[in-house]
Protein backbone atom coordinates (compact mmCIF):
# COMPACT_ATOMS: atom_id res chain seq x y z
CA UNK A 1 0.00 0.00 0.00
CA UNK A 2 1.65 3.43 -0.75
CA UNK A 3 -0.01 6.52 1.37
CA UNK A 4 0.10 10.13 -0.17
CA UNK A 5 4.04 10.56 1.02
CA UNK A 6 4.99 8.07 -1.05
CA UNK A 7 6.13 5.35 1.18
CA UNK A 8 5.19 2.13 1.17
CA UNK A 9 3.57 0.83 4.06
CA UNK A 10 3.60 -3.19 4.91
CA UNK A 11 0.56 -3.63 7.52
CA UNK A 12 1.81 -6.39 8.70
CA UNK A 13 4.83 -8.55 8.00
CA UNK A 14 2.82 -11.40 6.64
CA UNK A 15 1.61 -9.18 4.12
CA UNK A 16 5.01 -9.42 2.62
CA UNK A 17 4.88 -12.27 0.27
CA UNK A 18 2.12 -10.84 -1.87
CA UNK A 19 3.72 -7.30 -2.07
CA UNK A 20 7.26 -9.64 -3.44
CA UNK A 21 4.52 -10.83 -6.25
CA UNK A 22 3.30 -7.84 -6.92
CA UNK A 23 6.92 -6.02 -6.82
CA UNK A 24 8.59 -8.71 -9.13
CA UNK A 25 5.80 -8.42 -11.80
CA UNK A 26 7.29 -4.26 -12.53
CA UNK A 27 9.00 -4.30 -15.07
CA UNK A 28 11.64 -2.16 -13.42
CA UNK A 29 12.81 -3.52 -10.26
CA UNK A 30 11.40 -1.95 -6.96
CA UNK A 31 15.15 -2.11 -5.36
CA UNK A 32 16.29 0.61 -7.91
CA UNK A 33 13.04 2.61 -7.33
CA UNK A 34 13.31 2.39 -3.64
CA UNK A 35 17.48 3.48 -3.85
CA UNK A 36 16.72 6.58 -6.36
CA UNK A 37 13.50 7.96 -4.30
CA UNK A 38 14.77 6.82 -0.43
CA UNK A 39 11.51 5.09 -0.07
CA UNK A 40 10.30 3.76 3.70
CA UNK A 41 8.97 0.37 4.12
CA UNK A 42 7.19 0.21 7.21
CA UNK A 43 7.28 -3.66 8.43
CA UNK A 44 4.38 -2.73 11.80
CA UNK A 45 4.73 -4.83 14.54
CA UNK A 46 2.79 -7.74 15.08
CA UNK A 47 1.69 -7.44 18.81
CA UNK A 48 1.62 -3.92 20.13
CA UNK A 49 4.64 -2.25 19.42
CA UNK A 50 6.66 -1.33 22.01
CA UNK A 51 9.95 0.40 20.06
CA UNK A 52 10.86 0.97 16.35
CA UNK A 53 13.88 -0.16 15.04
CA UNK A 54 14.95 2.37 11.99
CA UNK A 55 17.55 0.73 9.77
CA UNK A 56 19.19 1.59 6.56
CA UNK A 57 20.28 -1.08 3.74
CA UNK A 58 21.40 -1.62 0.73
CA UNK A 59 19.65 -4.41 0.17
CA UNK A 60 16.51 -4.93 -1.64
CA UNK A 61 13.32 -5.45 0.61
CA UNK A 62 12.40 -8.80 -1.45
CA UNK A 63 15.96 -10.36 0.44
CA UNK A 64 16.09 -8.48 3.57
CA UNK A 65 12.48 -8.60 4.16
CA UNK A 66 12.34 -12.52 4.88
CA UNK A 67 15.48 -11.28 7.74
CA UNK A 68 13.55 -8.58 9.05
CA UNK A 69 10.01 -10.69 9.37
CA UNK A 70 12.24 -13.59 11.27
CA UNK A 71 13.62 -11.23 13.62
CA UNK A 72 9.52 -10.18 14.64
CA UNK A 73 8.65 -13.68 15.06
CA UNK A 74 11.22 -12.99 18.01
CA UNK A 75 10.55 -10.07 18.93
CA UNK A 76 7.06 -9.48 17.81
CA UNK A 77 6.60 -6.08 19.85
CA UNK A 78 8.94 -4.11 17.04
CA UNK A 79 8.42 -2.07 14.45
CA UNK A 80 11.02 -2.09 11.66
CA UNK A 81 11.83 0.76 9.26
CA UNK A 82 13.21 -0.38 6.56
CA UNK A 83 15.07 2.88 3.90
CA UNK A 84 16.57 1.39 0.74
CA UNK A 85 20.14 3.36 -0.50
CA UNK A 86 22.80 2.62 -2.62
CA UNK A 87 26.05 2.08 -0.81
CA UNK A 88 27.64 5.26 -1.49
CA UNK A 89 24.90 7.70 -0.47
CA UNK A 90 24.13 5.58 2.45
CA UNK A 91 28.05 6.31 3.71
CA UNK A 92 27.43 9.82 2.42
CA UNK A 93 24.46 10.28 4.64
CA UNK A 94 26.47 8.23 7.57
CA UNK A 95 28.88 11.05 7.62
CA UNK A 96 26.16 14.00 7.67
CA UNK A 97 23.68 12.44 10.67
CA UNK A 98 23.12 15.40 12.67
CA UNK A 99 21.06 15.50 16.11
CA UNK A 100 18.28 17.52 14.38
CA UNK A 101 17.06 14.54 12.69
CA UNK A 102 16.38 10.57 13.14
CA UNK A 103 19.82 8.56 12.64
CA UNK A 104 19.49 4.92 11.59
CA UNK A 105 19.51 2.60 14.14
CA UNK A 106 21.70 0.53 12.25
CA UNK A 107 23.25 0.12 8.39
CA UNK A 108 23.50 -2.17 6.16
CA UNK A 109 25.69 -2.18 2.98
CA UNK A 110 27.51 -4.42 0.75
CA UNK A 111 30.39 -2.03 0.70
CA UNK A 112 31.92 -3.33 3.19
CA UNK A 113 35.37 -0.74 2.59
CA UNK A 114 33.01 2.21 3.16
CA UNK A 115 32.01 0.56 6.50
CA UNK A 116 35.04 0.22 7.45
CA UNK A 117 35.92 3.78 6.88
CA UNK A 118 33.08 4.77 8.88
CA UNK A 119 34.46 2.76 12.02
CA UNK A 120 37.71 3.89 11.94
CA UNK A 121 36.78 7.16 11.33
CA UNK A 122 34.80 6.83 14.69
CA UNK A 123 30.96 6.87 13.80
CA UNK A 124 29.95 3.52 14.60
CA UNK A 125 29.83 1.96 18.48
CA UNK A 126 31.41 -1.15 19.46
CA UNK A 127 29.43 -3.76 20.98
CA UNK A 128 29.59 -7.30 22.21
CA UNK A 129 27.40 -10.10 20.34
CA UNK A 130 27.20 -13.19 20.62
CA UNK A 131 28.90 -14.25 17.17
CA UNK A 132 29.03 -18.48 17.74
CA UNK A 133 30.23 -20.22 14.40
CA UNK A 134 31.30 -17.40 12.71
CA UNK A 135 34.60 -16.89 10.95
CA UNK A 136 37.00 -14.08 12.89
CA UNK A 137 37.09 -12.53 9.70
CA UNK A 138 33.59 -11.78 10.02
CA UNK A 139 33.82 -9.60 12.69
CA UNK A 140 36.13 -6.54 12.95
CA UNK A 141 37.17 -4.65 16.52
CA UNK A 142 33.09 -5.46 17.37
CA UNK A 143 32.24 -2.68 15.49
CA UNK A 144 31.53 -4.60 11.99
CA UNK A 145 29.95 -7.60 11.52
CA UNK A 146 29.34 -9.91 8.46
CA UNK A 147 26.28 -11.37 7.60
CA UNK A 148 25.65 -12.25 3.78
CA UNK A 149 27.75 -13.88 1.84
CA UNK A 150 27.41 -12.35 -1.93
CA UNK A 151 30.23 -13.85 -4.58
CA UNK A 152 30.33 -12.07 -7.95
CA UNK A 153 28.75 -13.87 -10.95
CA UNK A 154 28.49 -13.51 -14.77
CA UNK A 155 24.90 -13.71 -15.80
CA UNK A 156 24.08 -14.52 -19.72
CA UNK A 157 21.45 -14.41 -21.83
CA UNK A 158 20.82 -18.77 -23.04
CA UNK A 159 19.06 -17.64 -26.33
CA UNK A 160 22.14 -15.49 -27.36
CA UNK A 161 25.33 -17.21 -25.82
CA UNK A 162 25.52 -20.97 -27.26
CA UNK A 163 26.44 -23.97 -24.08
CA UNK A 164 29.45 -24.40 -25.65
CA UNK A 165 30.40 -20.93 -25.72
CA UNK A 166 29.49 -19.79 -22.31
CA UNK A 167 32.27 -18.38 -20.32
CA UNK A 168 33.35 -20.37 -17.09
CA UNK A 169 36.10 -18.42 -15.79
CA UNK A 170 37.18 -14.55 -16.25
CA UNK A 171 39.76 -15.73 -19.08
CA UNK A 172 36.83 -17.58 -21.06
CA UNK A 173 35.49 -14.18 -20.96
CA UNK A 174 38.05 -12.02 -21.97
CA UNK A 175 38.60 -14.36 -25.00
CA UNK A 176 35.15 -14.23 -25.98
CA UNK A 177 34.87 -10.30 -26.01
CA UNK A 178 38.00 -10.03 -27.96
CA UNK A 179 36.97 -12.86 -30.74
CA UNK A 180 33.87 -10.95 -31.62
CA UNK A 181 34.16 -7.71 -30.16
CA UNK A 182 31.46 -5.77 -33.07
CA UNK A 183 29.13 -9.29 -31.84
CA UNK A 184 28.61 -7.89 -28.21
CA UNK A 185 29.08 -4.37 -28.82
CA UNK A 186 26.72 -2.45 -25.77
CA UNK A 187 25.39 -5.95 -25.30
CA UNK A 188 27.55 -6.38 -21.88
CA UNK A 189 26.31 -5.02 -18.73
CA UNK A 190 28.76 -4.10 -15.41
CA UNK A 191 28.69 -1.66 -12.88
CA UNK A 192 29.89 2.07 -13.49
CA UNK A 193 32.53 1.88 -10.64
CA UNK A 194 32.50 6.00 -9.79
CA UNK A 195 29.22 5.49 -8.78
CA UNK A 196 28.45 2.06 -7.37
CA UNK A 197 30.30 1.16 -4.28
CA UNK A 198 30.25 -2.68 -4.70
CA UNK A 199 31.26 -2.39 -7.81
CA UNK A 200 34.62 -0.24 -6.97
CA UNK A 201 35.07 -2.68 -4.47
CA UNK A 202 35.12 -5.47 -7.00
CA UNK A 203 37.28 -4.03 -9.42
CA UNK A 204 39.69 -2.96 -7.28
CA UNK A 205 39.83 -6.25 -5.48
CA UNK A 206 40.17 -8.08 -9.00
CA UNK A 207 43.01 -5.53 -9.74
CA UNK A 208 44.84 -7.08 -6.70
CA UNK A 209 44.06 -10.75 -7.74
CA UNK A 210 44.23 -11.15 -11.53
CA UNK A 211 47.03 -10.10 -13.87
CA UNK A 212 44.37 -9.93 -16.07
CA UNK A 213 42.45 -7.44 -14.85
CA UNK A 214 42.82 -4.56 -16.58
CA UNK A 215 42.76 -7.03 -20.04
CA UNK A 216 39.45 -7.39 -19.07
CA UNK A 217 38.87 -3.94 -18.91
CA UNK A 218 40.32 -2.87 -22.44
CA UNK A 219 37.81 -5.92 -23.67
CA UNK A 220 34.86 -4.32 -22.17
CA UNK A 221 35.74 -0.94 -23.38
CA UNK A 222 36.26 -2.15 -26.88
CA UNK A 223 32.55 -4.00 -26.55
CA UNK A 224 31.37 -0.50 -25.34
CA UNK A 225 30.00 -2.19 -22.18
CA UNK A 226 26.59 -0.53 -20.81
CA UNK A 227 27.61 0.89 -17.39
CA UNK A 228 25.12 0.51 -14.65
CA UNK A 229 24.84 1.79 -10.81
CA UNK A 230 23.19 -1.32 -9.72
CA UNK A 231 22.96 -4.81 -10.19
CA UNK A 232 18.79 -5.19 -10.37
CA UNK A 233 19.67 -2.53 -13.18
CA UNK A 234 21.99 -4.95 -14.82
CA UNK A 235 19.81 -7.78 -14.51
CA UNK A 236 16.91 -5.61 -16.02
CA UNK A 237 19.05 -4.98 -19.05
CA UNK A 238 19.62 -8.52 -19.34
CA UNK A 239 15.84 -8.76 -19.06
CA UNK A 240 15.43 -6.33 -21.34
CA UNK A 241 17.24 -7.54 -24.14
CA UNK A 242 19.75 -4.81 -24.02
CA UNK A 243 22.40 -6.99 -23.00
CA UNK A 244 22.98 -10.26 -23.36
CA UNK A 245 26.11 -10.98 -20.63
CA UNK A 246 26.53 -8.83 -17.15
CA UNK A 247 29.30 -9.01 -15.40
CA UNK A 248 30.11 -8.95 -11.82
CA UNK A 249 26.40 -9.21 -10.26
CA UNK A 250 26.04 -9.95 -6.67
CA UNK A 251 25.01 -13.41 -6.93
CA UNK A 252 22.17 -13.04 -4.28
CA UNK A 253 20.50 -11.04 -7.02
CA UNK A 254 21.10 -13.33 -9.89
CA UNK A 255 19.84 -16.27 -8.15
CA UNK A 256 16.18 -14.69 -7.63
CA UNK A 257 16.10 -13.10 -11.04
CA UNK A 258 17.10 -16.86 -12.72
CA UNK A 259 14.20 -18.20 -10.66
CA UNK A 260 11.44 -15.93 -12.58
CA UNK A 261 13.59 -15.43 -15.70
CA UNK A 262 14.27 -18.96 -16.88
CA UNK A 263 16.56 -18.06 -19.66
CA UNK A 264 19.70 -16.68 -17.89
CA UNK A 265 22.48 -18.28 -16.87
CA UNK A 266 24.72 -18.23 -13.81
CA UNK A 267 28.55 -18.60 -14.09
CA UNK A 268 30.49 -18.75 -10.77
CA UNK A 269 33.96 -18.68 -12.22
CA UNK A 270 35.90 -21.59 -12.25
CA UNK A 271 39.33 -19.59 -11.79
CA UNK A 272 38.30 -17.38 -9.06
CA UNK A 273 35.46 -15.88 -7.31
CA UNK A 274 35.24 -12.57 -5.67
CA UNK A 275 33.03 -12.30 -2.71
CA UNK A 276 31.54 -9.33 -0.42
CA UNK A 277 29.93 -9.80 2.82
CA UNK A 278 26.96 -7.63 3.76
CA UNK A 279 27.86 -5.93 7.04
CA UNK A 280 25.73 -4.63 9.84
CA UNK A 281 27.35 -1.50 12.01
CA UNK A 282 25.39 0.72 14.86
CA UNK A 283 26.08 3.86 14.52
CA UNK A 284 27.55 6.34 16.96
CA UNK A 285 24.17 8.80 16.92
CA UNK A 286 21.77 5.39 16.83
CA UNK A 287 18.80 6.62 18.65
CA UNK A 288 17.79 2.90 19.94
CA UNK A 289 21.33 1.01 20.31
CA UNK A 290 20.26 -1.86 22.42
CA UNK A 291 17.44 -2.75 19.79
CA UNK A 292 19.99 -2.74 17.00
CA UNK A 293 22.33 -5.19 18.72
CA UNK A 294 19.53 -7.24 18.83
CA UNK A 295 18.82 -7.45 15.82
CA UNK A 296 22.52 -7.63 14.85
CA UNK A 297 22.70 -10.76 17.66
CA UNK A 298 19.74 -12.51 15.53
CA UNK A 299 20.82 -11.89 12.06
CA UNK A 300 23.95 -13.52 13.61
CA UNK A 301 22.06 -16.48 15.51
CA UNK A 302 21.58 -19.98 13.95
CA UNK A 303 17.88 -18.84 13.50
CA UNK A 304 18.95 -15.77 11.71
CA UNK A 305 22.05 -17.45 9.41
CA UNK A 306 19.21 -20.00 8.20
CA UNK A 307 16.72 -17.55 6.79
CA UNK A 308 19.52 -15.40 5.44
CA UNK A 309 20.52 -18.51 3.73
CA UNK A 310 17.27 -18.60 2.37
CA UNK A 311 17.12 -15.20 1.51
CA UNK A 312 20.76 -14.03 0.48
CA UNK A 313 22.30 -17.20 -1.36
CA UNK A 314 24.43 -18.37 0.77
CA UNK A 315 25.50 -17.52 4.62
CA UNK A 316 28.51 -16.95 6.56
CA UNK A 317 28.33 -19.56 9.04
CA UNK A 318 29.31 -22.67 8.50
CA UNK A 319 31.60 -22.09 5.53
CA UNK A 320 32.56 -25.78 4.68
CA UNK A 321 29.19 -26.49 4.07
CA UNK A 322 28.53 -23.43 2.33
CA UNK A 323 30.73 -24.28 -0.35
CA UNK A 324 29.09 -27.18 -1.24
CA UNK A 325 26.30 -24.93 -0.72
CA UNK A 326 27.75 -22.77 -3.65
CA UNK A 327 27.97 -25.53 -5.66
CA UNK A 328 24.37 -26.28 -5.48
CA UNK A 329 22.52 -22.91 -5.95
CA UNK A 330 24.63 -21.62 -8.09
CA UNK A 331 25.16 -24.93 -10.80
CA UNK A 332 29.08 -25.05 -10.74
CA UNK A 333 30.78 -28.39 -10.88
CA UNK A 334 34.18 -26.43 -10.15
CA UNK A 335 33.51 -23.05 -8.43
CA UNK A 336 36.70 -21.27 -8.21
CA UNK A 337 39.19 -20.04 -5.34
CA UNK A 338 36.70 -18.18 -3.19
CA UNK A 339 38.19 -15.17 -1.99
CA UNK A 340 36.69 -14.13 1.50
CA UNK A 341 35.81 -10.49 2.12
CA UNK A 342 38.31 -8.16 3.79
CA UNK A 343 37.11 -6.86 7.00
CA UNK A 344 39.61 -4.60 8.87
CA UNK A 345 42.71 -1.84 7.56
CA UNK A 346 43.50 -3.46 4.51
CA UNK A 347 39.97 -2.60 3.05
CA UNK A 348 40.81 0.95 3.12
CA UNK A 349 43.94 0.98 0.44
CA UNK A 350 41.69 2.24 -2.04
CA UNK A 351 39.81 4.50 -0.29
CA UNK A 352 42.81 6.67 -0.25
CA UNK A 353 41.31 9.87 -2.28
CA UNK A 354 44.23 9.97 -4.32
CA UNK A 355 44.30 6.58 -5.37
CA UNK A 356 40.25 6.13 -5.43
CA UNK A 357 40.61 8.78 -8.00
CA UNK A 358 43.80 7.52 -10.12
CA UNK A 359 41.86 4.15 -10.37
CA UNK A 360 38.86 5.19 -11.84
CA UNK A 361 40.13 7.63 -13.99
CA UNK A 362 42.41 4.85 -15.51
CA UNK A 363 39.65 2.71 -15.35
CA UNK A 364 37.41 5.19 -17.19
CA UNK A 365 39.82 5.76 -20.09
CA UNK A 366 39.94 2.17 -20.56
CA UNK A 367 36.49 0.87 -20.00
CA UNK A 368 34.65 4.17 -20.64
CA UNK A 369 36.46 6.59 -23.38
CA UNK A 370 33.62 8.10 -24.62
CA UNK A 371 33.36 9.59 -20.94
CA UNK A 372 35.81 12.12 -21.54
CA UNK A 373 38.18 11.52 -19.19
CA UNK A 374 41.69 12.95 -19.66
Amino acid sequence: MTCRSGRVLLRSPWSFGLAVVLLLAHSQGFADQSKSTHELIVFSAPSPASGTLLIHGTADVVAMGPVIEGFQKAHPEIEVRYRLYETVPLYQEALTATDDKPAADLLISSAMDLQVKLANDGHIQKVSVSAAGLPDWAIWRDEIFGFTLEPAVIVYNKDAIERTEVPKSHQDLIRLLEVSPERFRRKIATYDIEVSGVGYLFATTESMLSANFWRLAHALGVAEARLYCCTQDMLDSLGRGDAVIAYDVLGSYALRQAEVQRNLGIVLPEDYVVAVSRTIVIPRKARHAALARTFVEYALSEAGQTVVSDAFGLSIAGLGADREQMKARYLAEKPGVLNFPTLGLPALTYLDAVKREQFVKTWQRIVSPQSGVP
